[in-house]
C-alpha cells in the first residue's frame, strides 16, 4: 500500500513539473507589447527558425495587428479630470 503511494506521488510530481516548466516558455498576453515591437521588425520576420521567441509571437499573436489590439488592453490609461470653469460660458 505505501509502495503505491509513493509511486502515484511521484507520478504527478513529474506531470506538475512537466506543466510548470511547459507553462513558463510560453508568451503570455503581458508580452504582447513587446511582440508588437518584434512582429514590427521585417528583419526578425525574416529570421524566424533561429529566434524563437519570434516564433512564439507569431504562434500566439499571428500578426502585428491582434498583438497592438491586445497590447493595448493590457495597459490601463486614467482619463485626465476635466474642470469646467463657472465664469466661462460655453
Amino acid at each position: 500500500m505505501v509502495n503505491k503511494i509513493l509511486i502515484l506521488s511521484f507520478i504527478i510530481c513529474i506531470i506538475l513539473l512537466i506543466f510548470i516548466f511547459e507553462t513558463n516558455n510560453n508568451i503570455k498576453d503581458a508580452d504582447a507589447c513587446l511582440c508588437t515591437e518584434i512582429l514590427s521588425n521585417e528583419t526578425f520576420l525574416n529570421n524566424v527558425n533561429k529566434m524563437p521567441s519570434v516564433k512564439n509571437c507569431k504562434n500566439k499573436f499571428n500578426d502585428f495587428e491582434s498583438a497592438h489590439l491586445r497590447c493595448i488592453k493590457s495597459l490601463n490609461f486614467d482619463n485626465p479630470e476635466i474642470k469646467m470653469d463657472s465664469l466661462k460660458s460655453t
